[in-house]
């Protein structure tokens, strides 16, 4: 049974006009008609509603708020509760870097209290699961063949012997590692496995400064997963950068899902170049049975402009439209593929509907295999003909071929 999440990262709401030209974020406790209609939560449910979507999860992958506004966190908090009810889905996040007083502005000795105090709960409303959240910094929930673990790689945020340094990244401690991979260990089998968490675990471009990169105890948590012998996905925010693609480890390694930010205004997210999206994660995990996968299953991904509103993205920045995860093989056997059943069936060209019912794999190409895949095509002589919204519309022979 194929299991559906709603994935939101780094809103990070505040209470200042929206429509300003340095407000952090499009989300705020300012109303969207004082704020010139600006209002990409309310547009997203219209999304929903429109194109008849219905997630089993929404999923918050932190950074709510904006520099811990405990106003503006209780507002946004109540805005994905909303959402979630309206969609008939299961509310559940994480929080980041920005929803912790770890810089004391609205008390002198606890961080954590305004995250603590929402009502309804965070990470998710049971009593249970909150408590272990916010005391081991990571709970697990079961649903129908489905885990989630819901880990807090802000655990540590502005704390410890370097309390200024350790605002630059993420934590996951030794001692929090050992639970988790006793707790994995002791969950129910699943065909669905999903990891929630804010910091990225694994390491990208961060420059020359050692104080910027990934969550510490990242590489451990990537090969806690792929040992447990079960297939993991990771959802995570923090770099308001997009992507798809495999750890590191063996064929078992989890996926890693990166969410671009929900509402990020670009002035003030003026260097980075990825526009704001919302992604719609559907596991298929008969799909991956069938096909010999880990794991298999695709992403939708929306990008949202005020005034525009929710649109299918293009892929010049962030995800495209449509990305799949779940080949782990040689794209170039797809290519030998797709010319064979050219020649088989005596066509020039098929529709890109014929060429993934035939060959299943292409549903399932991480954003840059599917480029790979792109280019060893034109050096088949072959070629993806797109529509009009940069998806693919047809496969087929390039005219000298």
């Amino acid at each position: 049974m194929k299991k559906r999440f709603l994935l939101l990262s780094d809103i990070h709401a505040s209470s200042e006009d929206p429509s300003a030209w340095n407000a952090p974020s499009y989300v705020s406790s300012v109303s969207a008609a004082g704020a010139g209609g600006i209002e990409p939560i309310g547009d997203l449910l219209r999304l929903m509603s429109e194109q008849c979507i219905s997630p089993d999860f929404v999923l918050c992958a932190g950074d709510i708020t904006n520099r811990a506004q405990p106003g503006s966190l209780t507002y946004a908090w109540g805005r994905l509760h909303d959402l979630a009810d309206k969609l008939n889905a299961k509310l559940v996040a994480t929080v980041g870097n920005h929803d912790l007083d770890s810089r004391y502005k609205e008390n002198k000795f606890d961080p954590k209290g305004y995250a603590m105090a929402l009502k309804p709960s965070l990470p998710i409303d049971d009593r249970e699961k909150y408590l272990e959240y916010w005391a081991e910094n990571f709970t697990s929930i079961q649903s129908d063949d489905l885990n989630v673990v819901v880990l807090n790689t802000a655990a540590y945020h502005g704390q410890g012997a370097e309390a200024e340094k350790e605002m630059e990244f993420g934590r996951i401690s030794e001692i929090t590692i050992a639970l988790l991979k006793d707790r994995l260990a002791s969950l129910p089998e699943a065909k669905v496995n999903l990891l929630l968490c804010h910091h990225h675990p694994l390491k990208g471009d961060g420059g020359d400064s050692d104080t910027v990169g990934p969550t510490r105890g990242g590489e451990p948590l990537v090969e806690v997963l792929d040992d447990s012998n079960r297939p993991w996905i990771i959802v995570h925010g923090h770099k308001h950068v997009p992507d798809l693609f495999y750890g590191h480890g063996s064929g078992n390694a989890p996926v890693v899902m990166a969410c671009a930010s929900f509402s990020a205004q670009v002035n003030v997210d003026a260097q980075n170049k990825n526009p704001n999206q919302v992604h719609l994660l559907t596991c298929d995990p008969d799909a991956a049975s069938s096909n010999g996968m880990v794991s298999a299953g695709s992403v939708q991904s929306w990008t949202w402009l005020p005034g525009v509103g929710w649109r299918p993205a293009q892929d010049q920045h962030g995800l495209p439209y449509s990305a799949g995860f779940g080949f782990r093989g040689d794209t170039k056997a797809l290519v030998r593929s797709v010319d064979e059943h050219l020649r088989t069936t005596n066509k020039q060209r098929i529709e890109w509907a014929e060429a993934t019912s035939t060959i299943s794999a292409l549903r399932h190409l991480p954003p840059k295999d599917f480029k790979r895949f792109q280019a060893q095509l034109q050096s088949a002589g072959l070629t993806i003909l797109s529509d009009r919204d940069g998806q693919p519309a047809e496969l087929g022979r390039l005219p000298s071929a």
